[in-house]
């Protein structure tokens, strides 16, 4: 069972009552004071599948606890060398071009494009690098608008280290940054007000 609590602006919560209700979990709402712009919200996935019960049931009491600590360990080690190598991907090819901080945990990381500014965002819109672009390289990543309710603009992007085999690091990170200098020296040669800071 995951359980789960948040806090924040009501459209926000509101979106996340709404996937919460099409993924049939139970959830609890309440609002804050005086029906203020702030609203609470909790959700717990219940009724998991009786095979998957047993299954993790099963496992958990063949490793134990010492047993269970240890795969953990080495699942951690493990995302921790694919996180290191993809970083030192980014550094590799990316210096200039995006700007990021290497995350402490998870399998993802979160970056910044260093794109020309476009209408409706002076840092630039991720989805057509991603989306369009990079796809058509078969490099495969998130724009930063899928994780807004509006749909705005972001120059941000998330990619995944931990699917990807490590030895595809280096020519997935070689694609993008060719990608975006691509889109810079377009904007370069557009607008004479944006410096693409590539030099050929």
């Amino acid at each position: 069972m995951r359980l789960g609590f948040v806090s924040g602006p009501t459209p926000i919560v509101n979106a996340i009552n709404l996937i919460v209700s099409r993924a049939r979990m139970t959830r609890v709402d309440t609002l804050s004071a005086q029906d203020a712009p702030f609203r609470q919200t909790s959700s717990s996935t219940l009724q998991p599948s009786s095979f998957s019960q047993a299954v993790a049931y099963s496992l958990l009491n063949h490793w134990g606890y010492d047993g269970f600590q240890q795969h953990v360990n080495h699942i951690a080690g493990v995302y921790r060398r694919k996180r290191d190598l993809f970083a030192a991907a980014m550094r590799t090819h990316l210096e200039g071009l995006a700007e990021w901080s290497t995350p402490e945990a998870g399998m993802f990381i979160w970056f910044k494009l260093l794109l020309p500014p476009v209408p409706g965002s002076e840092e630039g819109d991720s989805e057509d690098v991603i989306v369009r672009r990079a796809l058509k390289e078969k490099v495969l990543a998130l724009p930063g608008t899928s994780f807004f309710t509006n749909g705005r603009m972001s120059a941000y992007v998330r990619a995944s280290f931990s699917v990807l085999p490590e030895e595809q690091f280096d020519e997935a990170m070689r694609r993008l940054a060719a990608i975006v200098k691509d889109v810079r020296e377009g904007a370069g040669r557009e607008t004479s007000g944006f410096d693409s800071g590539v030099s050929a």
